[in-house]
């Protein structure tokens, strides 16, 4: 018994590496959204409450208050201009998170916007997220590439399921 568990053993994580190769290869690495096809949540809603999150924030030449301040106001600045409103408090709630590291002359960042439902008594729900990872020269890394990003994503899922929206 114990000859046939040992033959079988490289047989099965032959397998299993094959399995995982086959699965990064037809994953994009680069941008994911979560779940898929969930945005009709953002149907009719035109407030929400916004904050822009800084994880990660290493070696950077930027100040991490500032730059995080900035960018909140650029967010929501944009949305506006499209006809979504920041309301403080409000139970929809979107967040665009950023981390960065740089090395050298380059940087390594991630961004990722995200629309969550607040409860006061329940279990907070993340019900879409949208995330990317790049790398860009430092000099190019500022406040309006990672609003340019988090809102970019927001507006294309948010027109989608509000083609109509009057302002």
């Amino acid at each position: 018994m114990k000859t046939w568990i040992r033959t079988l053993k490289p047989f099965f994580t032959c397998i299993t590496v094959a399995t995982a190769t086959l699965l990064l290869v037809s994953t994009p690495l680069h941008a994911q959204v979560f779940p898929r096809g969930n945005g009709i949540a953002f149907t009719g809603k035109t407030q929400f409450d916004m904050y822009v999150q800084i994880g990660d924030w290493k070696d950077m030449p930027q100040d991490l208050d500032s730059f995080r301040l900035t960018t909140l106001q650029q967010f929501e600045q944009t949305l506006l201009n499209e006809g979504i409103r920041r309301r403080s408090a409000n139970r929809n709630y979107l967040v665009c998170a950023v981390q960065a590291t740089r090395s050298g002359n380059a940087i390594a960042y991630t961004t990722s916007v995200e629309y969550w439902e607040l409860e006061n008594t329940k279990v907070n729900s993340l019900l879409w997220q949208h995330s990317s990872i790049n790398t860009i020269a430092s000099n190019r890394f500022n406040e309006q590439l990672v609003v340019g990003e988090c809102s970019t994503r927001i507006l294309a899922e948010w027109s989608r399921w509000n083609p109509t929206t009057d302002l």
